[in-house]
């Protein structure tokens, strides 16, 4: 789903938001060095459309007389959104068609969209970082320049940069086994049902994960009474699924649901026969995959309770009922 530009009113609301989270004021893009994703950028949008060669300019152009056609590019507001995916960063790219009319913009304007829309957006030469774009969409998406009286195309995409990028807790699960062991288990299943063509992780999403991963997080745990010397241990999962195009997320989501419908057990420790049952598993197809999640899990196992230590009985009296 596309977002719309933020309204000014919104935008200052944002603002507030931020001023009361000064523990992430400084992180974010200077984790992923902003220079590196503008340059990256600037690269893929010449590479799409070659008519931008030497002409993408960044926030504005060098005088209000620059050659048309030309686009200019601009970082624009960077929001905490959550602790697995971390900041959104969010570019802003203007295209100014000049004579070939906004026609041609909005033909730019589409090639744009499905070259960077899901794609890596990767550095050139020794630079290996890659960024991964998602386009958010535009309120008003053809303006007027009031300065220059130019007509322009806006284009608005996000990236999503991990605050934990670089911690081995993102690493895939094939690699760095997970604190949890439930999570650990789970992943290992989800590598084992998908395929190696997937990348599995847990907890947090890493700073370049693979085009076709999925991230199992623990949003929460319970304990239920089974009797008088059993317990019941419930954790709640929730799972994400991105992909190139929405359909093979569908497919890899749905086939996670049915799995998990035939799967009556997951291993925890096969040598000593420790063992999760499924209690419930669940997809919502229309969930944003980066900030939500299509998937729901809730894993069940039963243990005996600690048997209470009492004190030992020293002697036992009977006194009889004499009539």
């Amino acid at each position: 789903m596309h977002e719309v530009e933020a309204t000014p009113d919104e935008n200052t609301e944002v603002e507030k938001s931020l001023a009361k989270q000064p523990q992430h004021a400084s992180a974010g893009c200077a984790k992923v060095a902003c220079r590196r994703m503008r340059q990256a950028f600037k690269q893929k949008l010449i590479d799409i459309v070659p008519a931008l060669q030497g002409r993408v300019y960044d926030v504005q152009p060098p005088s209000q007389t620059a050659e048309e056609p030309y686009a200019v590019m601009a970082l624009g507001e960077e929001i905490w959104k959550s602790s697995w995916a971390g900041y959104r960063q969010v570019v802003r790219i203007k295209l100014y068609a000049g004579q070939a009319g906004l026609a041609q913009a909005d033909v730019w304007a589409n090639a744009l969209i499905a070259g960077l829309h899901r794609e890596p957006v990767t550095g050139q030469g020794g630079d290996t970082s890659a960024f991964t774009a998602h386009y958010l969409g535009v309120r008003d998406a053809e303006k007027l320049d009031t300065v220059t009286g130019k007509a322009y195309r806006t284009l608005r995409f996000g990236v999503y940069v991990p605050e934990t990028e670089g911690s081995p807790a993102t690493a895939p699960a094939n690699g760095i086994a997970q604190p949890d062991e439930w999570l650990a288990a789970l992943t290992r299943w989800t590598q084992k049902q998908l395929g190696a063509a997937w990348s599995v992780y847990a907890d947090a999403w890493p700073a370049q994960p693979g085009r076709h991963a999925v991230l199992w997080r623990l949003s929460g745990c319970e304990t239920r009474m089974a009797g008088a010397s059993m317990y019941e241990l419930r954790k709640r999962f929730i799972g994400h699924v991105i992909a190139p195009d929405t359909a093979e997320e569908n497919r890899a989501a749905s086939a996670l649901v049915e799995g998990f419908g035939a799967q009556i057990q997951l291993p925890l420790d096969q040598e000593k026969a420790r063992y999760m049952s499924m209690a419930e598993a669940s997809a919502d197809l229309q969930a944003d995959a980066i900030l939500d999640g299509q998937l729901r899990l809730t894993l069940v196992q039963r243990r005996m309770r600690p048997a209470e230590e009492a004190a030992l009985i020293r002697r036992v009296e009977i006194h009889p009922i004499l009539k």
